[in-house]
């Protein structure tokens, strides 16, 4: 999946376990306690150095959303809010000691939300989220790694398909600005010499709460990696105990100090995304009308950069995903929106109508066709301590998209300040054009403590 559900569908957060609280509680206030300071310490056993840093950053953005007309969202149905207010605080901390190397990154964060859906509405949320704990150590060229990690196994900007351990990227904010995304539960062991490195991964999944089984799923993964000079080429695999599997290539080169290019493609086993029946009629209410489809999917991302001698970089990319919906399958779907809209508002029942639009909603997985363009500018240093940066990614079927643009003012790593404002576009009869979001803008600010 490119681009998050959130569009149409509001996000939740799930509560935490006692346990989960407790360490959460625990990890933050240590942070407070030691930050924004490193402490140095001699280890006694062996009096080598050891070492504690850690930094804050404490931010906050304002978003006012402009509604698209969309055929998923007649009246506001899905209660996309009208504004967004959130406050988050982020801690990192890094031990150099005991043999290894401790990380952890945790967020907590405040959302607020309000808008209008036949009447006014507001809602709120507070999160507590352990994006990355874990403990690395090495001996020699062999290492391992135990815990929760955001691991980087694919190449792409705005989308990396061979990043089979955690899905970092994301064309609609592929910086991850909020640091919303989390690590992975894992047990690595790589083998690293001087040209190559081979990583064996073991991901389970983990039930924190637990209140039932521990590791309730068995996943493994492997990465091997080679640098050939100029070329950096990684293969990668998973499979995990149902017999599904995934495995790819990825490759980038740099040429001078200005060019950069790169490429990946990744076969999935498994197909997860949901299509509409075409042996239905458009008007047919009956729940589900979407299905599943078996065979595996392609994925290929292809692109480069360029750094000018003004240090204007440009990012190009093709992005194509095989499952994407044909013309005559996308055009099933709009039409039955259409049918759905129609009884919605007409009928004197419009119970099942509002069904099938609820479960349209929950399977519009972006991206919906195969062939998409994604383009970026940025500028660190237009002005002093000003960056500017600009992107956007196009549907090639139907030429809708989103852009984005975003100045940013920085201090010193002090703190910064943003705008961001983000467009879609197309007619409501196209991919981006269904989203139900048109405009939105965001002021934010974060603050930054410590290394």
């Amino acid at each position: 999946m490119f681009i998050s559900s959130h569009h149409v569908c509001k996000q939740t957060s799930d509560s935490l376990s006692r346990f989960g609280k407790i360490t959460a509680l625990f990890s933050f206030f240590l942070f407070l306690a030691v930050l924004p300071i490193s402490v140095q310490a001699e280890e006694s056993a062996d009096s080598s150095a050891s070492s504690f840093s850690g930094s804050l950053r404490l931010g906050g953005e304002v978003e006012h959303f402009e509604k698209s007309n969309s055929l998923l969202n007649p009246s506001n149905i899905l209660m996309r809010p009208d504004t967004r207010a959130e406050a988050f605080l982020i801690g990192n901390a890094l031990y150099k000691g005991i043999g290894g190397v401790f990380e952890a990154e945790l967020r907590f964060s405040y959302e607020y939300f309000s808008g209008t859906s036949k009447t006014y509405f507001e809602d709120q949320s507070f999160d507590t989220q352990v994006n990355q704990l874990y403990y690395q150590t090495k001996s020699g060229p062999v290492s391992l790694l135990l815990g929760r990690k955001k691991v980087r196994w694919g190449v792409g900007y705005s989308y990396s398909p061979t990043d089979l351990i955690s899905q970092l990227k994301n064309p609609e904010d592929p910086d991850d600005r909020l640091n919303r995304i989390k690590g992975t539960d894992l047990v690595q062991l790589s083998y690293n010499n001087e040209n190559s490195q081979l990583d064996l991964v073991y991901l389970p999944k983990v039930n924190w709460s637990f209140d039932e089984t521990f590791i309730s799923y068995n996943k493994y993964a492997m990465r091997w990696y080679n640098f050939i000079d100029p070329v950096d080429l990684s293969f990668v695999g998973s499979v995990d105990e149902e017999g599904e599997w995934a495995a790819g290539i990825n490759t980038s080169v740099s040429i001078g100090k200005a060019l950069e290019l790169h490429a990946e493609y990744l076969y999935q086993s498994s197909n997860n995304k949901r299509y509409p029946d075409l042996y239905s009629n458009a008007s047919d209410l009956a729940i589900p009308f979407f299905f599943t489809k078996n065979g595996g999917v392609h994925d290929v991302v292809v692109g480069g950069q360029y750094t000018f001698e003004n240090n204007l970089n440009l990012t190009l990319e093709y992005l194509y995903r095989s499952s994407g919906y044909s013309n005559n399958t996308f055009n099933a779907y709009v039409n039955h929106l259409d049918y759905l809209n129609a009884d919605y508002q007409t009928s004197l029942n419009p119970l099942p109508a509002l069904a099938g639009l609820q479960e349209s909603a929950i399977n519009f997985d972006l991206p919906l066709h195969n062939h998409y363009l994604f383009g970026r500018l940025y500028h660190p240093d237009v002005i002093h301590g000003v960056s500017v940066e600009m992107y956007s990614l196009v549907s090639i079927a139907d030429g809708s998209g989103l852009f984005v643009f975003m100045p940013k003012y920085e201090k010193n790593d002090a703190y910064e300040v943003y705008l961001r404002v983000k467009k879609f576009w197309g007619k409501n009869d196209t991919e981006f054009g269904l989203v139900p979001e048109d405009l939105s803008g965001i002021i934010g600010v974060s603050l930054f403590l410590g290394n």
